[in-house]
């Protein structure tokens, strides 16, 4: 059985992960309070003492969900996570870090974007940016793999993301409002998760997938499908006109390697997360 260190584990995409992958492998996926990921040489006494074979990448310092991350290290402190763990590589087998399509510059219009697509421009902002150079450095690397998400929903997802914001809306009758209409590809996290378990038994073929449903919506169907599912009269105001950039992205590579897979729908994955909604908002 591999033993499996995942980092993240009290994040969104961590948290939903590890029931998924748990008996399956020897996990281990410890607290910031047991584990400073920024300190190299706890880094390196936790993966000799373990005895580590895969890594699974998925803290993401984020001062917008996490108190305990500092905004003007964001950039600094996603570099500095990675770093630790990529140097000391000698002790594992395989690291898969959790990336993101800001990469690609979300200034621009990314539409079903593959792998092999370059961007004509480095990304403005500092997450985007630190996540372009760490793709940077798994791409030459061949213990390294990229795990490139876009739109990624589900229980426990925050509540500044747009279909948890959607239900909320609907669960205390306000509005539902849009910054302002755009396409996303969204992926339910149970589906992340079981990909997450492929990649565990297997050893990927490429560098970089990009991990995401292969399917464009815009954000004003989101909102009209929660209404539905709901039965709910809450408007939807759009505070912008017109379309934002889309960010949506090809799954094709993902797909020609791991066979056929079952997504959860769009509707089956928010009436999921409305459940979960409900049952949050009742102990309130």
């Amino acid at each position: 059985m591999k033993r499996v260190l995942l980092t993240g584990g009290s994040g969104f995409i961590g948290r939903n992960t590890i029931p998924f992958i748990k008996d399956t492998c020897q996990l281990y996926a410890p607290q910031r309070s047991e584990l400073n990921l920024l300190d190299f040489s706890e880094v390196k006494n936790y993966l000799n003492d373990n005895n580590i074979d895969i890594v699974l990448n998925f803290a993401n310092p984020n001062p917008a969900k996490n108190v305990l991350d500092i905004r003007d290290r964001m950039f600094e402190d996603s570099l500095r996570i990675f770093m630790n763990l990529f140097y000391l590589q000698d002790s594992y087998d395989f690291m898969y870090t959790l990336g993101s399509g800001a990469e690609f510059d979300k200034r621009r219009d990314l539409v079903s974007v593959s792998e092999k697509d370059e961007t004509s421009s480095l990304p403005y902002d500092g997450y985007g940016l630190s996540k372009y150079i760490i793709n940077q450095l798994i791409s030459q690397n061949e213990k390294q793999c990229n795990l490139r998400l876009f739109g990624c929903y589900g229980p426990s997802d925050h509540e500044s993301k747009f279909i948890t914001h959607a239900i909320r809306c609907c669960l205390n009758n306000e509005d539902i409002t849009i910054r302002q209409d755009c396409y996303f590809d969204y992926l339910h996290v149970y589906d992340f998760a079981k990909i997450i378990k492929y990649f565990i038994e297997n050893k990927p073929h490429y560098k970089s997938y990009n991990v995401c449903s292969g399917k464009r919506v815009a954000l004003s169907e989101i909102a009209l499908l929660v209404k539905r599912l709901m039965n709910s009269d809450s408007n939807i105001v759009a505070l912008k006109e017109g379309l934002n950039k889309e960010y949506t992205a090809s799954n094709l590579r993902l797909l020609n390697e791991i066979g056929d897979f079952d997504f959860i729908s769009l509707e089956e994955g928010i009436k999921i997360q409305i459940e979960y909604e409900k049952s949050c908002w009742n102990l309130k």
